[in-house]
């Protein structure tokens, strides 16, 4: 009866610690694939703002060029009435 009840309590052992085993490398799985999500997501969110400040530093480009060719109209309309006010004059005199 003794030997029953020690090959049953080593065979209870032998179930706990394979189970301990089991779960532990399940652990390890799901701790592993936290990881990767946890990478991807960081990856997904370095290329959106990459994205972002790509958009607006062509934003920010555009606009300096519009301001640019805003100022070359305003200095060419003004050049275009100086000279034909200095015509105006020329021909007055």
């Amino acid at each position: 009866m003794k030997k029953l009840m020690l090959l049953a309590a080593s065979l209870m052992f032998t179930i706990t610690v394979a189970s301990a085993q089991d779960t532990k490398q399940n652990a390890k799985e799901t701790a592993r694939q936290a990881g990767q999500t946890v990478d991807a997501a960081a990856d997904k969110a370095g290329r959106e703002t990459k994205k972002a400040g790509r958009k607006v530093s062509n934003a920010a480009k555009n606009t300096a060029e519009d301001v640019k060719d805003g100022t070359n109209k305003a200095l060419n309309k003004a050049d275009r009435k100086m000279k034909k006010a200095e015509r105006k004059m020329d021909n007055s005199k």
